[in-house]
């Protein structure tokens, strides 16, 4: 497993703030997948901004060939740190097909992701097969600031 990340994250785009704390906040990531890529890696597509919950997850993918699925969740340790120790769950989706070009969306009850005080990443895991190089994932995660004081 190797943790790869999209061109968002390798130039250091800032995650979003919640100035206004009322409104959608949309994070997108794009990642053009190579021949290195394999089963079982991780893209880290963006952060989660600090003090936000994740509403919804729109993947749009190339076709990623015969048998590819893909995992979409929260990653462990520090945003944007390129450590291949880092891990990730499936709290958005599991193993959603992926092997012709389409839109897989969150289809997990997100109300259990609680907000956090550091920017924590979010992305996809390849699973099934390895993904044809050449294609393109871009993926746009939709947060709030966290409800308070209702």
């Amino acid at each position: 497993m190797a943790l790869k990340q999209s061109k968002q994250v390798v130039a250091g785009y800032p995650s979003p703030s919640p100035r206004d704390a009322v409104g959608v906040i949309r994070v997108t990531g794009e990642y053009l997948v190579v021949a290195a890529d394999a089963i079982g890696d991780i893209v880290e597509m963006g952060g989660i901004p600090e003090g936000c919950v994740p509403i919804d997850l729109i993947v749009d993918n190339g076709a990623l060939g015969a048998s590819a699925t893909l995992d979409a969740g929260i990653i462990s340790g520090e945003y944007a740190k390129a450590d291949n120790a880092r891990t990730m769950g499936n709290e958005f989706f599991a193993a959603s097909a992926a092997a012709t070009s389409g839109v897989i969306r969150r289809n997990k009850n997100v109300n259990a992701v609680l907000p956090s005080d550091a920017v924590r990443g979010w992305g996809i895991k390849f699973l099934a097969a390895d993904p044809a190089a050449g294609q393109l994932v871009r993926a746009t995660l939709l947060c709030i600031p966290a409800p308070v004081a209702m």
